[in-house]
């Protein structure tokens, strides 16, 4: 009876002892947590490793960002492959422009106030508007420089063009029988052939018109300007004078 009350208090001592650790051999480390452990610490340090930063183009103005890490410093802490950090400028506005202009001395623009010229009726009548800007002595003085100016333009005898006598086709249209074109005085078929040449003496039809009638026309016409007989010479339309008259 002895006996097997010490076998039972064996059995429930051996129950409450915790079995003693795995080993897990094969790969060389003493627990499997200190595996994990190495193994996501080699990830992380590759993942770093394959992270590279833009390269930015060369600068002579840019300064290098406070803080950022040289090639230099990353080869040291273990990571290879990597390069330094952009350079950006760290004054000027922008990238790589320099600070300050290239030429110190470029003329600034000037601030000049818009000159508004006020068109419309004049306010020369307004006392208010003149008393401003005007005062008796400059008033006096603008009058002088006004009267000094001017200039009194005798007037003269009307210019005549020379050779042209409008009064006389004038009067003559107003007072002809017929119309452009109607035949009333005999003429010469033979001046026919030598009625264009005859008309291109003259600058106009006016002119010769006015030739016409002073050698003889409408009843003679020694000059052959009016072939057909109608009285107007080169084809001379009197019809505007003869509106006015009827």
């Amino acid at each position: 009876m002895r006996g097997f009350s010490a076998l039972i208090v064996l059995m429930v001592a051996s129950g409450c002892t915790p079995p003693p650790p795995v080993e897990q051999g094969g790969v060389g480390f003493g627990d499997y947590n200190a595996y994990l452990r190495a193994r996501e610490a080699e990830a992380a340090a590759g993942r770093t490793a394959s992270v590279q930063a833009p390269v930015a183009p060369y600068d002579p103005y840019a300064a290098p960002m406070d803080g950022a890490p040289t090639a230099e410093e990353l080869a040291r802490a273990g990571i290879t492959g990597a390069a330094s950090l952009p350079q950006v400028a760290v004054q000027g506005g922008a990238a790589g422009l320099p600070a300050q202009p290239m030429s110190p001395s470029a003329p600034e623009v000037a601030s000049v106030a818009p000159v508004v010229s006020h068109g419309g009726i004049s306010d020369e009548q307004d006392f208010q508007a003149v008393a401003t800007r005007e005062t008796i002595e400059s008033d006096k003085e603008r009058l002088e420089r006004n009267r000094a100016l001017y200039q009194q333009v005798q007037p003269g005898e009307l210019p005549q063009r020379p050779g042209e006598d409008t009064a006389l086709i004038v009067e003559y249209a107003v007072k002809a029988p017929n119309r452009l074109g109607e035949s009333i005085y005999p003429r010469s078929s033979l001046a026919l052939a030598s009625h264009e040449r005859a008309c291109a003496r003259y600058p106009n039809p006016e002119a010769a018109q006015e030739a016409f009638l002073k050698s003889g026309g409408p009843t003679r016409d020694p000059k052959n300007l009016d072939p057909d007989g109608d009285g107007f010479a080169c084809s001379w339309d009197p019809t505007p004078f003869q509106t006015v008259r009827n």
